[in-house]
């Protein structure tokens, strides 16, 4: 399975995801107004949409939840747009990702991309879509996985369209590890 993950698009999609193949799109926040929301669902046709608000979302808070948890292709997800205060998860994402055994974790908000293990949870921030990040880069990312428990990470600024970050990690006694 191919996911598509994006985050801060602040009301701009510089990428035409018609031009990409994945089966499902996961928008970690700061989307824009409800009539940008409107068009990132159409562009995502069939696909399956799975997105929540971010801190500068107010039309849409009420319309799309602060977290999600969910399985996608066999791999239990949680998705949030703020996940940490600083130098810590918020105790409120800590106990939800442990609730729904939460294996990959997909966030926004710092604008800086990131894609790492840390206690068997695959971590990942596509970056900033919509906007130059702290990195410099307009940024999002792919995931793909695969029946024997390994998962892809790439990273790709909008403009090189170049990959910056490509991860893979496997899944070993029920926890993610960076080969």
């Amino acid at each position: 399975m191919k996911l598509l993950l994006i985050s801060d698009t602040h009301g701009e999609m510089p990428l035409n995801m018609k031009d990409l193949e994945f089966d499902a799109v996961l928008h970690a926040g700061d989307i824009g107004d409800a009539a940008f929301f409107r068009s990132l669902d159409a562009a995502a046709g069939e696909k399956n949409l799975y997105a929540v608000y971010g801190n500068t979302d107010f039309v849409l808070s009420g319309c799309l939840p602060e977290n999600i948890s969910a399985n996608i292709g066999g791999m239990n997800f949680f998705l949030v747009h703020n996940l940490t205060a600083p130098h810590r998860i918020m105790p409120e994402n800590e106990s939800e990702m442990k609730r729904s055994n939460a294996e990959i974790v997909v966030f926004g908000h710092t604008h800086m991309p990131l894609a790492e293990e840390r206690g068997g949870r695959i971590f990942i921030n596509p970056g900033s879509l919509g906007k130059t990040g702290l990195t410099g880069h307009r940024s999002f990312a792919t995931l793909e996985t695969s029946t024997s428990g390994e998962v892809d990470v790439e990273i790709f600024d909008i403009d090189s369209k170049e990959t910056f970050v490509s991860k893979k990690f496997n899944k070993i006694n029920g926890l993610f590890k960076e080969i």
